[in-house]
């Protein structure tokens, strides 16, 4: 009898311990981080700086160094106006879409004797509110 008791004993005592192990729980893993764009900016070659750039004929040509670029890309806005009365300049205003840094741009329909504004807008393709801006005058000699 004392050996059922003993039996009893280290069973229960078995299965007591056996239901009171604690489970590990499983870890969380950690979010990857989304990376952040850098904010875009621009820069012109030739630059004008803050003097008015000549065109020696109907187009002029520069090009625009995009800095820090996403990897989805960027689009190229350019609008070219008459500065008296700023009436745009057809063959001056369009769109770059893919635009590759570095790549010639050129405006044309530019009249002898007329000063015009050039806005230059660089827009990330993957956040729109990632942009850059330039502006110069340039007029025909």
């Amino acid at each position: 009898m004392l050996m059922r008791y003993l039996a009893a004993f280290i069973l229960s005592t078995f299965l007591l311990s056996a239901g009171c192990q604690k489970e590990t729980p499983t870890p969380t893993p950690t979010p990857t981080p989304t990376p952040t764009e850098e904010q875009l900016s621009i820069a012109l070659d030739p630059d004008p700086g803050s003097s008015t750039a000549a065109a020696t004929g109907a187009t002029y040509d520069f090009k625009v160094n995009v800095t820090k670029a996403p990897s989805a890309g960027v689009k190229l806005d350019i609008t070219t106006k008459k500065n008296a009365d700023g009436t745009s300049v057809s063959e001056g205003t369009k769109s770059v879409d893919p635009y590759t840094s570095g790549t010639a741009v050129s405006i044309g329909g530019l009249s002898a004797g007329t000063l015009y504004d050039v806005s230059i807008t660089v827009t990330s393709k993957s956040k729109s509110s990632n942009n850059a801006s330039a502006s110069f005058k340039v007029a025909r000699k």
